[in-house]
């Protein structure tokens, strides 16, 4: 006899919902902007799910990742609308209530919905052994502190043994800005290592380290935005852990913290031989550093940092200076001495070039890429070993004694140098961190060179006076100072808006700011291309960027794309 057929519906029947606390609401990751919000759902009988566990749920035709936020006797929502039951349980970490919070208070300071905080944590696969060890964190005392870095100890041995030190207390995590420095800590067991991300960690810690909390790299690419300084600062609110920063030179922002006694300064102490000595016809190394290198060389290795890679960074005609450029507007520059010139924007060779203005067909470098300086310290120190570092290639093999290793910033091998070179170049950047950025590269070289350090720069510089004293917070505060009278940042705050209908936003922005419905000392740009710049105080923060958030809920409501923003970027523009 043939078996009749059965509907599905039939087959499943009706599901039976958990008989105590049997409605969820859920923070569902929709991917809408004005869906920001927590949604109703029933838990049937067969899960037992709590507050803080992640779930799949039913949205609009399609399953969704959720967060359990509420359990309840009673649903929210209205009897006309039925209650749709969850999926089932998805994998992630346990949320705690303070963690939650932490997270609200991220999505809030960078004006975004909560997924795009939650989805960096739902990333997070912990063990059982975590969970229980981070239930047992002892109650710290919420402490915030900058540790200087010592001189004549590279970072990593002066890092690691700090961290071990800060981990008998409790568990640590350690936060660094670079993928190859948290290789060095491989099979560490005293201690957690994470870069930008983990600074969102679900764990309760009861310490947590930055490493360079000034560096670009602690500034995250996608939404929202954040950078590890500033989480680190509210899971230090929200979470009461002990926040350790750790470098060789704050940041501004980070100054200002140190000046008004929020974060405490612990300076650290050492000598220093510093020589600095102008280039005054374009000689790479001044005849006044010579004799200082050749002395150097002959006691072992010798560190030389360039300021970037490659040969020549543009190139013009030798006969009339004229700059080479490509027809799409584009510099030309060499990669290496037998190259043909190529441009910098749509990678167009010309390998028979030839001066648009004159037709001569010589070339002139205009400034010198590491492969070019490489060939200069080959001429003036023949039959010494030369080795390259770069962020793209590393050294292989023995460094021998008395070579030169020649490196671009941030890539030379950890070792303790008989000497440390800083080529000019390294300050050549007009933005608002070009002056941080090389107080941080003279003293986190510096620490490299045993204590003797030559740099190309003129002897009164300020940061030549920083690195003789080892403390650069003077210097820096005076650039605080300075930007504070221009009402720049970190003295305000900073938003960059990019948008097709930039036009259209600046005068809603400015109608916005004319009625009163954002602070009034608010400053508006601007600045074309589809771009607004808009400055804000500290002190009014928060209203300004509960408007900026329904600004952005109202386009996404009306079906009009969001804006790109960039809520206190690295740079301003």
């Amino acid at each position: 006899m043939q078996t009749p057929l059965r509907l599905k519906s039939e087959r499943l029947g009706k599901i039976a919902i958990a008989e105590s606390n049997p409605y969820l609401s859920v923070l569902v990751d929709t991917g809408v902007f004005h869906l920001d919000q927590e949604f109703d759902y029933s838990l049937p009988a067969k899960f037992d799910l709590n507050v803080g566990d992640w779930v799949s749920v039913p949205f609009h035709g399609r399953n969704c990742l959720g967060l359990i936020t509420a359990r309840s006797a009673k649903s929210g929502a209205s009897n006309l609308q039925p209650i749709k039951p969850i999926n089932r349980a998805a994998k992630g970490p346990k949320i705690s209530a303070e963690h939650l919070r932490l997270y609200q208070a991220v999505a809030k300071r960078w004006a975004v919905p909560i997924f795009d905080v939650l989805r960096f944590v739902s990333k997070y696969r912990l063990s059982a052994s975590s969970l229980e060890t981070s239930s047992q964190v002892v109650q710290s005392q919420g402490k915030r502190s900058y540790l200087q870095l010592p001189v004549n100890k590279d970072e990593v041995s002066a890092l690691r043994e700090l961290v071990n030190r800060v981990a008998k207390t409790g568990r640590t995590l350690l936060i660094v800005p670079e993928a190859r420095i948290a290789v060095q800590f491989d099979g560490e067991s005293s201690f957690d290592v994470a870069m930008r991300g983990g600074v969102l960690s679900p764990i309760k810690y009861q310490n947590v380290v930055i490493l360079r909390e000034e560096s670009e790299h602690h500034f995250e690419i996608k939404s929202p935005g954040f950078n590890s300084r500033d989480v680190a600062l509210l899971r230090n609110e929200f979470l009461n852990e002990n926040l350790v920063f750790v470098g060789y030179a704050p940041s501004l922002e980070m100054v200002r913290l140190i000046e008004n006694g929020y974060v405490s300064f612990k300076r650290s102490s050492g000598e220093l031989k510093v020589v600095a000595k102008p280039s005054m016809q374009g000689e790479l190394i001044p005849s006044a550093l010579v004799k200082e290198f050749k002395s150097a060389l002959a006691k072992g290795t010798v560190l030389v940092i360039a300021p970037t890679k490659g040969y020549g960074l543009a190139i013009s005609c030798a006969s009339c200076r004229n700059l080479a450029k490509c027809k799409c507007g584009g510099k030309l520059s060499k990669s290496s001495k037998s190259s043909p010139p190529t441009c910098v924007i749509c990678a167009t060779e010309f390998p028979e070039w030839r001066c648009a203005f004159c037709n001569k067909d010589r070339i002139y470098l205009v400034g010198r890429g590491i492969e070019r300086i490489a060939e200069e310290f080959g001429k003036t120190f023949p039959n010494t070993d030369i080795h390259i570092a770069t962020a793209e290639k590393s050294i292989e093999g023995e460094i021998r004694k008395r070579s030169i290793v020649l490196a671009t910033i941030g890539s030379a091998p950890l070792r303790i140098y008989s000497a440390t070179l800083i080529l000019e170049g390294t300050n050549l950047g007009s933005d608002m961190r070009s002056e941080e950025r090389f107080l941080t590269t003279l003293f986190k070289h510096a620490a490299l060179s045993n204590g003797n350090i030559m740099v190309v720069e003129r002897s009164e510089h300020p940061a030549i006076n920083a690195l003789v004293k080892w403390n650069p917070v003077p210097y820096l505060r005076r650039l605080v100072d300075d930007l504070n009278e221009a009402q720049l940042p970190p003295s305000s705050r900073h938003i960059l808006i990019k948008s097709e209908d930039s036009e259209r936003i600046y005068v809603g922005l400015v109608a916005a700011l004319r009625e009163n419905r954002i602070p009034a000392n608010t400053r508006i740009h601007n600045l074309g291309n589809g771009v607004i710049s808009i400055f804000f105080t500290h002190k009014n923060a928060n209203p300004l960027l509960a408007f900026i958030y329904e600004f952005q809920k109202r386009r996404s409501i009306s079906g009009k794309p969001l804006m790109k923003m960039r809520i206190d970027p690295y740079l301003l523009g």
